[in-house]
């Protein structure tokens, strides 16, 4: 069997790592695999990179001046599908096109023509929607209908001038539809109710979750990292600055800092220089870190923490919370999109989105405890969870 998984990045990144997992797996299965990408951080064996910074660069100009992202690259479009007609892969597995990288209808296209069992996994709602990756965080229902007079114009990805939203919800619908062996998984149950609601309602969508290394992912000893911190004997929230630091969530963190004193400490992960500023000039309780390099030493930093707070609006599936549990950190979060689906029985508290006056004693609460990190290792394993693809594939071949 081989397979051909396309995919914005390779090898790092969320999505880019669970690629290169999936073809770690197929591979020691027997499988011939071969990726294609915009960007990775090392070339894998059997892969293609599509474009180049100047095609992208001028797809990026051209999807913002149109309001049509993915409709350009035509170039490096047709070179790759010349690749793929060398390498007559069994099957496609898309991943994330919405990098201002590669041409959506002519790959659409090729796989219809061709027959090529096809396999997309929703890491957001792109797919489904006629522009946005995420409409929660807005409270937007128009994928329902068909699109159209977007609220979200100006936002990722931006469009300068034209609301295309309606001309492209129907053109994906019908690419898609064309494609005669095609499999949609969401990463989330929660993604693959909300695309029932839109045109994939006559699709067969199915759910396997993302998942982690558990071999990485567990407790250990980070008494040293404690000591380096001069974090004393303090009790530690964790959390992700590019979630904290959201205007949305400005009166939360306001809150939380109250709370702060020698023997209750803040660690946001992920600060630029001015964040860290900022931030240190608002507490001297808080720990404000810059973005942590490597899986190891993220996992490090969640066997830190007392608790994980996860101040997600708009996440599929946040890798975060199954990385944290695994730890024996218990998380935090709000009910928003899938990020409540994965705190388990006993691995943290959900609380309704907004609400602060919930948020602050569901922290306090969570503080010293524990998770069933048993129960994660069972339900979040990496190789377990993919392998799940592998019966994708065999059915649709």
């Amino acid at each position: 069997m081989k397979v051909l998984q396309i995919n914005a990045v390779y090898g790092y990144r969320s999505t880019g790592l669970i690629a290169r997992d999936i073809n770690d797996l197929l591979a020691k299965e027997g499988a011939e695999v071969f990726a294609a990408y915009q960007t990775c951080n090392e070339p894998p064996a059997n892969g293609y990179r599509i474009g180049n910074l100047l095609d992208w660069k001028l797809h990026a100009l051209l999807s913002r001046i149109s309001g049509k992202q993915a409709w350009f690259s035509k170039g490096a479009t047709k070179r790759f599908l010349q690749w793929v007609d060398q390498i007559r892969p069994d099957i496609v597995h898309l991943h994330n096109l919405h990098s201002n990288y590669i041409d959506l209808p002519l790959l659409l296209e090729y796989l219809a023509k061709k027959d090529i069992a096809t396999v997309i996994t929703m890491h957001d709602c792109w797919y489904f929607t006629g522009k946005c990756f995420h409409y929660a965080n807005v409270g937007c229902d128009r994928f329902q209908t068909g699109c159209g007079n977007c609220p979200q114009k100006k936002t990722m990805p931006r469009s300068f001038f034209f609301d295309r939203s309606a001309e492209v919800f129907a053109e994906k619908k019908k690419l898609l539809q064309a494609i005669p062996r095609l499999k949609i998984v969401g990463c989330s149950e929660w993604i693959c109710r909300e695309s029932k609601k839109g045109f994939f309602k006559d699709f067969d969508v199915s759910c396997i979750r993302n998942g982690v290394d558990t071999d990485i992912f567990k407790p250990q000893d980070v008494s040293d990292l404690r000591g380096q911190y001069e974090l004393g004997n303090a009790k530690i929230i964790l959390g992700m600055a590019n979630k904290w630091l959201l205007p949305s969530n400005g009166e939360a963190l306001a809150r939380v800092l109250t709370l702060l004193n020698e023997n209750l400490r803040l660690v946001l992960i992920g600060c630029s220089e001015s964040q860290i500023r900022k931030l240190k000039k608002a507490s001297a309780f808080v720990l404000p870190l810059g973005y942590i390099k490597g899986r190891e030493a993220l996992a490090r930093h969640y066997c830190l923490a007392d608790v994980f707070v996860n101040l997600t609006h708009a996440d599929t599936l946040p890798t975060v919370n199954m990385e944290s549990i695994c730890c024996g950190t218990p998380v935090v979060t709000y009910n928003s999109c899938g990020s409540p689906e994965l705190v388990l029985e006993g691995c943290g508290m959900v609380v309704p989105e907004y609400d602060i006056d919930a948020l602050i004693p569901a922290i306090q609460a969570s503080l010293g405890k524990s998770t069933n990190v048993e129960l994660a290792r069972l339900t979040f394993e990496k190789t377990q969870n993919y392998r799940a693809y592998l019966d994708v594939y065999k059915k649709l071949i």
